[in-house]
């Protein structure tokens, strides 16, 4: 699937247009195709189309006019009483053949069983004015179908921030390629399913897209494979530092999501109070013991202990389980300063960096796998802020610290070496502790074994998201039962679909 922004979109439609196709002929075929998917998913009987003023006006126009000529009872809502070129050209026919133009909204609300959104185009960013903010209220009011044209109004193309009102669509069609906003979070949770139909414009026109689709076709054959000759350190050699008193469980997930993606060798260093009991649940890795302070937590005093295991290791995972606080500030700030090998930092080691230029300073490669809040304690502001800008944030994070940014969430997304993706798969199941910890395995066990640190988040978030969506339809259970280690058992079997 192809990801445009609205800037993209702007220079593929120019490129038709400089190999002479006109915009009247790309409106035609995508207001024709857009209305074709309405009436092969919903067969609707009674239509409204409201339609802004712009291109995306005369997209909902020719839609109407061909359900129109299929037989379904249309009506359409023009928010504007001059058009100008195609769009008025199209109103302008839809009107000689007798269409019904509504002046009441709400009265044909309550009469449709769908409703065309062409209220306003990809173009739009910012907050809606009043005037387009009450017709949505009314449109999401109705409770009728809502079919989106591009992007549901309201929503960014570009970044699906929504600053206000915004339409909730139940299918938002996109003209030639799915926009940036309707699968970035929140304009994900606004545009319904999503689908891109064809609308003319050739290969030659198209343009390379900011932001990539993270696929089963755009990673396969890019898992790393053991060659001979082996042996388990060219498979990939990875330390995990993980975990606290009383908060076992984390580096045990880590180690055996490492483990079942193909690392050769895991050593885990752990409190000294864990480790023992921790050792007896791993039985292929290496567990070792490190001074803790007295609430169970790794001290400083562990920085020897990691750093002489560090040097066997190709990756090195920091951070699930083992607890905030000046100690572990200290301790984290110290491996991400002085460990050359490629790091990944989950959960509380992101939090123990929040206002250290430790991350910044490095040369080497970094993962962080933050959730909202973490990363907005990482570059201080509120997780509601990265909720409602989580494209922004995280590519704000990416340039800032110099290394790859992995945002959790149902849109999950990787930002890093200006380069950014948005994850395929996944789902509710994986909203469950623990998984993140599934997750840092996955990633530290791809980059132990040669990955670079933006190519190894990006599989790793497909091959997780899989693995969970495995699990679903194997076992045709509800989502809701999902435990993180469910995950473990269904990962190599995710990896083996992009080898």
């Amino acid at each position: 699937m192809k990801l445009y922004s609205a800037a993209e979109m702007t220079r593929a439609d120019n490129g038709a247009q400089e190999l002479g196709i006109s915009g009247t002929v790309l409106m035609e075929r995508a207001g024709a195709a857009m209305a074709n998917d309405i009436l092969a998913r919903y067969a609707p009987l009674r239509t409204l189309a409201v339609c802004g003023g712009g291109n995306n006006g005369g997209d909902g126009f020719v839609i109407a006019r061909e359900l129109y000529r299929a037989g379904v009872e249309v009506a359409v809502f023009a928010t504007k009483s001059d058009y100008e070129g195609d769009p008025e050209t199209n109103l302008r026919i839809l009107k000689n053949l007798g269409v019904r133009i509504a002046e009441d909204l709400g009265a044909e609300l309550a009469e449709a069983d769908l409703v065309v959104d062409a209220l306003l185009g990809t173009g739009f960013s910012g907050a809606v004015r009043e005037k387009e903010a009450a017709l949505i209220r009314q449109i999401n009011q109705a409770g009728v179908t809502a079919v989106a044209v591009d992007v549901p109004s309201g929503v960014d193309g570009s970044n699906g921030e929504v600053q206000g009102e915004a339409v909730r669509a139940d299918l938002t069609v996109c003209a030639h390629a799915v926009k940036v906003g309707c699968v970035v979070s929140p304009g994900r949770e606004y545009a319904g399913e999503v689908a891109a139909v064809d609308i003319g414009i050739p290969p030659e026109a198209d343009v390379e897209p900011s932001v990539g689709w993270t696929d089963a076709d755009s990673l396969r054959g890019a898992l790393p494979r053991t060659a001979d000759p082996a042996h388990k350190y060219s498979a990939g050699a990875l330390l995990v530092v993980a975990g606290s008193h009383g908060v076992t469980g984390a580096p045990v997930m880590v180690v055996e999501g490492a483990q079942r993606t193909g690392c050769g060798i895991v050593f885990l260093v752990t409190p000294g109070s864990a480790a023992p009991g921790v050792d007896l649940r791993l039985t292929e890795a290496l567990v070792y013991g490190a001074p803790e302070d007295e609430a169970g937590h790794m001290a400083s005093g562990a920085r020897e202990v990691i750093l002489e295991h560090a040097e066997r290791a190709t990756a090195v995972v920091i951070g699930p389980g083992m607890g905030t606080g000046e100690e572990a500030r200290k301790l984290v700030g110290s491996l991400v300063r002085e460990i050359e090998a490629p790091l990944l930092l989950d959960a509380d080691a992101i939090t123990n960096l929040a206002g250290s230029d430790a991350l910044s300073g490095r040369d080497a490669p970094a993962v962080v796998t933050p959730h909202a809040g973490e990363l907005g304690r990482l570059i201080e502001c509120g997780a509601k802020e990265v909720s409602a800008r989580r494209l922004r944030t995280a590519r704000q994070a990416a340039d800032r610290y110099g290394c790859c940014v992995l945002l959790k969430g149902s849109d999950t997304i990787i930002a890093g070496a200006g380069r950014t993706a948005v994850n395929s798969t996944g789902g509710v199941a994986l909203a469950t502790a623990g998984t993140g910890d599934v997750l840092s395995g996955v990633i530290g066990a791809l980059l132990s074994r040669g990955m670079d640190a933006y190519d190894a988040a990006r599989a790793g978030a497909w091959v997780h998201g899989r693995a969970a969506e495995l699990w679903v339809e194997e076992t045709g259970l509800p989502a809701e039962s999902f435990v993180a280690t469910d995950l473990v058992p269904y990962l190599p079997g995710a990896a083996a679909e992009v080898l």
